[in-house]
């Protein structure tokens, strides 16, 4: 990383965490994803599918203590590697950005509860996820 790169000022609203391992979710009930990393506002979710910047989709999330469900709208989504699929060869992978679009109490409650910085965090709740 060049000096001018790490000097460049933060853009997020909020910090983010990186997901842990067994993080995963639905999109519209049939797109699966992976959580990469998430904050109060959004998340970064890897999948085998390009999302449109500005589509609206239904989230389901899975944590290890906590399923989560919210509307995020798309923000970015690009190209990020290849994986292994399941008949021996390779697809294409992207990383997609999302917003949370509003967030009930209820919900917002539970997202502090996957960042552990919620009251109901719970003993043994992390206080940030981390990737294996």
């Amino acid at each position: 990383m060049t000096a001018q790169a790490s000097a460049r000022p933060e853009r997020r609203r909020s910090p983010r965490v990186m997901a842990d391992e067994a993080s995963r979710g639905q999109l519209k009930a049939t797109i699966p994803v992976t959580i990469r990393n998430l904050s109060a506002d959004g998340l970064l979710m890897e999948l085998r599918s390009p999302l449109r910047p500005g589509m609206t989709y239904d989230l389901e999330a899975r944590f290890p203590r906590e399923t989560f469900a919210a509307v995020v709208r798309v923000t970015r989504c690009r190209t990020a590697g290849y994986a292994e699929d399941s008949r021996g060869g390779r697809c294409l992978l992207f990383h997609a950005g999302v917003e949370f679009v509003t967030l009930s109490p209820a919900q917002s409650l539970s997202l502090a509860r996957v960042l552990g910085s919620g009251k109901g965090a719970g003993e043994g709740a992390p206080a940030t996820l981390q990737r294996g």
